[in-house]
């Protein structure tokens, strides 16, 4: 055991650092990060961590990481070629125009209203499938995501790209930057339509500039309300459309009130893009006053659980209810055409009907 510690003090130091430095924020992250920087400084000089980070390029090149910008990291620097600007591992470096800053600076929303509608989207060029890119956090990957995946797996006018990861938030790029990730998810694709589920790990304090933010404070709510104005820009850079799924009600009260802020500073930031739409899931999901709703009991007494046990997430059955909407954004069913029929068409009517204007001709006569 004594062996092990060492080795994980010799070989990851600069981990432990950067493991105390995503802590909440908080006495035992100052505390650790103190300690843990320490180290790292005083081992660092023995080249120890070279060897780590060799062996770790050398396994995602094997594809042992499945993170898409740390495997294309690894191959470029195999091939000895560093990242061109364009590449799928670095953010897109824009020049803010007038719609991000205003999403930026604008007042936030006193609430979010409860009823949303969606407007279908214009249906797709005939033969080119809608190419759909499913973004987010846990929100996205565990419920919504299945549902959607299932419901469209057969539909050739869609084709979905998985855009997803558990555990991440714009809150905390230095955990995982989305503003580099999601270009190296999607790759050389081009999503048209986006559907976003997000938010559900940023309700924390994090640092900004070497500053620390409180959660909800008016510098967090500067930083982090600018981190989604960057992140929805990115994703309809290229024209796409985009719907933002509010976070549902929650079952913890202090959770809930955190969430309910990320919902505010989110739709003011979506509200304010001509190419998104910030949608709430709550009439959906919670109960009649909007609040959370654990249990559907139909009407035959069928008891079905719309949420996961955490009080967070959805069940399938939860994410069944919001699916049929956001499906009919994408591909809205087209009109039933109508027939005409000439005179000369009009069918003759059914064997059973004309022996029953028979009878009532001749009961006439």
């Amino acid at each position: 055991m004594a062996g092990f510690a060492l080795t994980i003090l010799l070989l990851e130091s600069e981990a432990l650092a950067t493991w105390a430095d995503r802590l909440d924020v908080g006495p035992a992250r100052s505390a650790a990060v103190q300690v843990t920087a320490a180290l790292d400084r005083t081992l660092r000089p023995l080249g120890f961590e070279r060897v780590r980070e060799d062996g770790l390029d050398g396994l995602d090149r094997l594809g042992w990481t499945d993170d898409p910008a740390r495997l294309l990291a690894a191959r470029e620097k195999y091939l000895g070629r560093a990242a061109s600007p364009g590449s799928a591992c670095t953010a897109p470096t824009r020049i803010p125009d007038a719609g991000a800053l205003s999403a930026a600076n604008a007042p936030l929303a006193s609430a979010v209203p409860r009823l949303t509608a969606l407007t279908p989207l214009p249906p797709a060029a005939q033969g080119q499938p809608r190419v759909v890119a499913l973004v987010g956090d846990s929100m996205m990957a565990v419920g919504l995501s299945d549902i959607l995946l299932r419901e469209t797996a057969d539909d050739r006018n869609l084709r979905v790209i998985k855009a997803f990861r558990s555990g991440t938030g714009l809150a905390r790029p230095d955990v995982f930057d989305w503003m580099q990730e999601y270009p190296a998810m999607i790759g050389n694709q081009q999503p048209g339509a986006i559907i976003v589920a997000i938010g559900a790990n940023d309700g924390q304090g994090f640092v900004d500039h070497g500053k620390t933010l409180a959660f909800g404070s008016d510098a967090w709510v500067r930083a982090y309300r600018q981190r989604t104005a960057d992140f929805l820009d990115m994703l309809t850079q290229n024209g796409a459309r985009v719907v933002w799924v509010g976070l549902p009600p929650m079952k913890s009260g202090s959770y809930n009130s955190r969430a309910a802020e990320i919902n505010r500073i989110a739709y003011t930031v979506v509200s304010l893009n001509p190419h998104a739409a910030w949608w709430n899931p709550q009439p959906y999901i919670g109960d009649e006053s909007g609040a959370f709703r654990e249990l559907l009991t139909a009407p035959d007494g069928k008891t079905t659980r719309l949420r996961a046990a955490d009080g967070i997430h959805l069940s399938d059955e939860g994410a069944a209810l919001l699916a049929p909407a956001l499906i009919h954004w994408l591909n809205p069913t087209p009109p039933v055409q109508t027939a005409q029929v000439t005179p000369q068409e009009k069918p003759s009517p059914a064997p059973g009907r004309e022996r029953r204007q028979r009878r009532a001709r001749t009961a006439r006569e």
